[in-house]
């Protein structure tokens, strides 16, 4: 395994645990799920009794737009998942300004990319 490989399985953190140590699998497992989930409360309406939204979008959007790096921030999962947060915030602004079936279709497609890969 070259210098790359072994950099992009390295994982940062806040001083929680060590960045020496290879990426465990189950921590990316955990990012996806933590990701999905945003995507999941920011994007669809959650009903409450009084039919009005529960206030998860809010909650989500202050996740999605917030720069810290604690273990669990969108900061956090992108530097596991490898992604970038900026180009998760502007695909919120494309789907946005997207009609409903280009929403659905964006929204299968991000969810396919954070499949695990079967390598």
């Amino acid at each position: 395994m070259d210098q790359d490989q072994r950099n992009s399985k390295m994982w940062k953190s806040t001083g929680l645990y060590s960045t020496k140590e290879l990426l465990d699998p189950s921590v990316r497992r955990l990012a996806r799920a933590i990701l999905r989930q945003a995507v999941r409360d920011m994007l669809m309406l959650q009903d409450s009794p009084s039919g009005e939204p529960d206030g998860w979008e809010k909650d989500a959007a202050q996740w999605f737009f917030s720069d810290k790096n604690d273990p669990g921030s969108l900061t956090w999962i992108c530097d596991i998942l490898q992604l970038k947060p900026w180009m998760l915030r502007q695909w919120l602004s494309v789907y946005h300004q997207s009609h409903h079936q280009k929403r659905e279709q964006m929204v299968m497609e991000l969810f396919r990319s954070l499949r695990p890969s079967m390598n």
